[in-house]
Order: C-alpha cells, then structure tokens, then sequence
C-alpha cells in the first residue's frame, strides 16, 4: 500500500454512501490521525495519477456496488445487513450505532491484514492493491487474481474448496462443469513462476479438496 504525499495522512479513506453529518463527525473526531476521508460518489482523484483510494467505508447499502475494486471494504448499517455485506466481499463490518474511533481501529486492522507479507523459501511477497510485489518485481494481477490468491494465502497450509472460491468470486457456487476457477489458478502459476522461477510449486492442487499454498 503507497505511502501518500500530498498531505500529513498516510491513508485516503472514501466515505461512499455515508451522511454528510456522519462524515463530517468521522472528520472531526479522528482529525490529526493517519486517515484522510473523502466522501461523495465522485471518483476517487485523490492521487495525481488517478487510481484507488486506500480503503472504502461504505453503507452496506452501496457496499455491493464497490465488488470488484481493489481496495478493501468495511461496510457499516443494521445486524441484519452483515451477511450480505461479506457475501459482497466485504473485509469487515461496522453494527450501527459505531464510532469513529471503531472505525480507526477496524480500518488500521484491514489494512494491515491487506499489507501483511507472506514468506517462502524462495522470498517474500506482498500486495499493493492487487497486484504481487514479488522479490523480483511486480506481479500484474487481474482482480479475480488477486481476490483467488488472497484467499489462499489467508488459508495457507489448508486446501480451499473450489466452493470457497466460487463464492469469493461470485456469491455462489461455480457450475460442476465450470472451469473458470482453474483458468485463474492457472494464469496466477504462470504469472508467479515468470517473476520468481524458484516458486515452480506456489499453488497446489489437492485432489478431491480444491487448492493450497503450502
């Protein structure tokens, strides 16, 4: 995740779906911390080249709209929206009432989740956005891609279901004849082992079980 320059803030947070008043509370309470919140629907021009925020905080109503950025997701509203939050890939989830200073720590942690290295004997890895920052370059990933290896990565040393896939992906279980989910693993092998040829055995697949990263 880069650091930002334009201002004292390491981190641009876009406030979508959220009320001015809450927005403008979440400002002020959190004001001087590593956070700078932009809200409204406009696309994010936080960065001279354009791009991403670092994070989305979004109203579980609008959350399913953000599917398919890179940047995380922390969905906010009643108990009863939490399930379809992450079933749109949500990475956490704020119950009303919440405060800002919830919102500091819950953020702080899904970035550092999303920053987190992953060690092997041939290196370490590590994502900026989603693409791999490999120990010899920058791995370009799509963002079905990267969604799939950041789940096997999370269960490292476990086999995870072609239905867990499925359901990062899409929501649902792919079809028993689909093969989409191996194109992806296998674009993922190719595109690893070109930038570190030592990772000749970085995705596994276990028969009868779906897939592992030892």
């Amino acid at each position: 995740m880069r650091t930002k320059k334009k201002s004292d803030a390491r981190f641009s947070v876009h406030l979508i779906g959220i009320d001015r008043v809450s927005g403008e509370h979440v400002r002020a309470s959190l004001r001087g911390g590593p956070f700078h919140f932009y809200d409204g629907d406009e696309p994010f021009e936080g960065e001279p080249s354009g791009g991403e925020p670092d994070l989305y905080v979004a109203s579980a109503a609008r959350a399913g709209e953000l599917a398919g950025r890179s940047a995380p997701v922390i969905a906010c509203g009643p108990a009863r929206l939490l399930r379809g939050a992450f079933l749109d890939g949500c990475a956490d989830f704020l119950r009303e009432p919440w405060a800002p200073e919830e919102l500091e720590l819950r953020a702080l942690a899904v970035l550092a989740r999303a920053r987190r290295d992953h060690t092997f004997s041939w290196g370490t890895v590590s994502f900026e956005g989603q693409d791999l920052v490999a120990p010899k370059g920058v791995v370009r990933l799509t963002h079905h891609e990267s969604r799939v290896l950041r789940l096997l990565l999370r269960a490292r040393g476990e086999p995870v279901p072609r239905d867990a896939i499925a359901y990062e992906l899409w929501g649902n279980p792919q079809p028993a004849r689909g093969r989409a989910i191996d194109a992806h693993v296998a674009a993922l092998r190719r595109k690893v082992r070109r930038a570190v040829p030592e990772a000749a055995r970085f995705i596994v697949a276990v028969r009868g079980k779906g897939y592992l990263i030892p």
